[in-house]
């Protein structure tokens, strides 16, 4: 089963009052305590900002920092929480409030948090739409009253709600086990955890605590959809455009996580735990085919002796995806016993290797531009004609 609740929406959904269910505009009536709002979110996203860049110093540099600027409070998302959750029961349907309430909850409760944030917006447009605030422009129809909620997927560059999502948990109860950690290690970089420690992670945890962060995950992706029908359903065009927040880049994150956890907790799992079509019909990409019984065929067992224990006899590999996963599983092995050696490294960007497109891995194998073209016309493998700068 899913999470508990993380907010009371059966409080911020109850009418402020009989005259005016939706409340007021607080900008007109109460701009103070909408300030505080806005203020608290504001507050936290600065001080969240500092912490990161801290945390990419190494323990030299910092002493080079003056020790005050060393200590950095810790965000107070939970007060934007509380403020931003007494403003939408008791005061206004403000859809400026609930976006900040999406970002301060998804931090608070991870993919728990998303669900119930998502399925806030999508139960307060539903019902106070005709009399929603921001109020709808004369000129600009709802572009205003969606804006903050556009701000979460971004419209011309990333979304502010991308790396909160990315920087969740994809295992439960492992904070540095994030989906942005995972896609640094599945690329070869060099950080302190590798793939292979993401799988050793997910079989020290209860498979119904993954149950239970699987149908959370798929919870957040289900509400998210339903939000965005709904406002599409409602916002209806501008100049001929779409009036509707953009959410290609949430859905994809969301779905990259989905597909990430499902990997790493397929040999957890009993099929159909967490590996359901998600609708996309592209789960292939990361997923084997084979049953559960011939991954969990796959042994690869470190004896109390400290040797590695590879039994021919059980390790029936069925496809090329229970193939990458014994060599993750021997990397995990060379990683903790031979912590200097390459062949760890060596061993994961095999698996890295295997698992890109072919034209992908010509452009990172093959530098020089005209060698590759050549290659191209020769062989007729279409390589995408741009490459991807950082």
């Amino acid at each position: 089963m899913a999470s508990e609740p993380t907010l009371d929406l059966q409080r911020m959904m109850a009418p402020i009052s009989d005259d005016h269910p939706s409340g007021s505009y607080l900008r007109d009536t109460d701009y103070a305590r909408l300030q505080r709002a806005k203020d608290a979110r504001t507050r936290a996203v600065a001080l969240e900002k500092k912490v990161r860049e801290l945390e990419m110093y190494t323990e030299e540099d910092l002493q080079m920092i003056p020790e005050e600027d060393r200590h950095i409070e810790s965000p107070d998302w939970r007060a934007v929480r509380d403020i931003c959750t007494e403003i939408l029961a008791e005061h206004s349907k403000d859809l400026w409030v609930a976006s900040w309430l999406i970002e301060a909850n998804t931090r608070l409760s991870g993919f728990a948090g998303l669900r119930d944030g998502f399925s806030l917006v999508s139960q307060i447009v539903d019902q106070y739409w005709d009399a929603i605030y921001p109020p709808r422009d004369e000129d600009e129809g709802y572009l205003g009253t969606v804006s903050q909620l556009s701000s979460l997927n971004g419209e011309d560059g990333p979304g502010v709600l991308l790396v909160p999502i990315e920087a969740l948990p994809v295992i439960p109860g492992e904070p540095d086990f994030t989906f942005a950690a995972y896609r640094l290690a599945t690329k070869g970089s060099s950080t302190d955890i590798g793939e292979a420690d993401f799988f050793a992670a997910a079989r020290q945890v209860d498979p119904d605590r993954l149950r239970n962060h699987a149908e959370d995950i798929d919870q957040a992706i289900e509400t998210f959809a339903q939000m965005t029908r709904i406002l599409e359903e409602k916002c209806g065009e501008h100049e001929g455009l779409p009036v509707a927040p953009p959410s290609s880049q949430i859905r994809s994150v969301l779905t990259e996580c989905q597909r990430a956890f499902r990997l790493i907790t397929r040999d957890c799992l009993s099929d159909g735990d967490s590996h359901g079509d998600n609708g996309d019909g592209d789960d292939g990409q990361y997923l084997s085919e084979a049953g559960p019984d011939a991954t969990n065929n796959v042994s690869a067992t470190v004896a109390q002796g400290g040797g590695v224990n590879l039994d021919p006899s059980r390790a029936q590999v069925a496809n090329r995806e229970d193939a990458f996963r014994l060599l993750l599983r021997a990397s995990e092995f060379f990683r903790k016993t031979e912590p200097h050696s390459p062949v760890s490294y060596m061993l994961q960007q095999a698996v890295r290797f295997g698992r890109m497109e072919l034209p992908d891995l010509l452009q990172e194998l093959i530098t020089d531009e005209e060698v590759l073209k050549r290659f191209a016309e020769r062989t007729g493998v279409e390589i995408k004609q741009e490459r991807d700068e950082y």
